[in-house]
């Protein structure tokens, strides 16, 4: 199966946005849940108000209960509170467990391949993933792809080059921990040490981390939408195409690097099956020290979390 029908759990703005790109793409059919039934509604008759004239011909539905988007082959979790500058991930992490409930009642047994976007990321990938009993590659969160878009802008403005042309990858949690993995990062097939400098790529390593962290400090009314709706995008579209693409992907690790027991990003090969096979990339001792520790973190929030 090439092509699929996607669920999507929560259409506030991110779960909209995405909505919309997806229908605008012609990408698959679309089948809406939110607790907000008129909401949903509303906004698949709104969809499919402009599907004349060929926009598009996909077809786009809602369900008022979400177990009904189980015939979906993906799903994608967009419900939840979003974060806010102050709100520690931990918090947050508690305050969206309630989710984690809701879709482990709901999708039961359910062989779905499900997306994560709700914050934090890491944490609530993870604990779906226990609460649905499902293989690590079913169950995907978009933290990596968000974190290798903003490597890309920052490397591509650091160098002066265009970041379509730059294919790179992060491995770690989604925040400022995360590690660019240099020797899997390249301009239009040339590695990328051969373009710029030790100097240069370490700079970048600081705008990233520097970066994550300022984004966070400025989330008000103001926060990250459009860089989370275009990776949900890259992502639905690997799955749902088969494209077989490796791409930086939130997902739980299971004796990966030594590490088990919880969510972060590590490249994969993504298609129709999920997050098929990770890729680990080489650390040195000084980045598999810092890796082991983000872990750690992380398996004591999920242990915070645990009821």
């Amino acid at each position: 199966m090439t092509e699929q029908s996607v669920g999507i759990v929560g259409v506030g703005r991110l779960g909209s946005d995405v909505a919309f790109t997806l229908a605008e793409r012609d990408l698959c059919d679309l089948v809406l849940f939110d607790t907000d039934r008129d909401k949903a509604e509303y906004l698949a008759s709104d969809l499919t108000d402009t599907s004349f004239g060929h926009v598009y011909n996909r077809r786009v539905s809602f369900v008022r209960e979400a177990r009904e988007l189980a015939s979906c082959g993906v799903i994608l979790v967009a419900a939840g509170a979003r974060r806010e500058a102050g709100t520690p991930a931990d918090e947050l992490f508690e305050r969206n467990l309630a989710i984690i409930d809701e879709m482990a009642e709901a999708f039961v047994g359910s062989s779905n391949l499900f997306v994560v976007a709700t914050e934090p990321v890491d944490l609530m990938t993870e604990a779906l993933a226990r609460a649905l009993n499902l293989p690590p590659s079913r169950v995907m969160g978009i933290g990596g792809v968000v974190d290798s878009y903003r490597v890309r802008h920052a490397l591509g403005d650091a160098l002066a080059v265009n970041p379509d042309y730059i294919r790179t990858h992060v491995i770690g949690p989604h925040d400022d921990e995360a590690s660019i993995v240099w020797d899997c990062t390249s301009i239009n097939g040339v590695p990328v040490a051969a373009v710029g400098s030790a100097e240069t790529l370490a700079a970048v390593e600081k705008t990233f981390a520097a970066d994550a962290e300022a984004r966070l400090s400025q989330m008000s009314e103001a926060y990250s939408r459009y860089t989370p709706s275009m990776a949900c995008l890259e992502l639905l579209r690997s799955l749902v195409k088969d494209d077989r693409r490796v791409l930086s992907v939130t997902m739980p690790w299971a004796d990966t690097m030594g590490i088990s027991g919880v969510a972060m990003s590590i490249p994969a090969v993504i298609g129709r099956f999920g997050a098929e096979r990770p890729v680990p990339p080489d650390l040195n001792k000084p980045a598999l020290d810092k890796l082991r520790g983000s872990a750690s973190r992380l398996a004591t929030a999920l242990q915070g979390g645990a009821r």
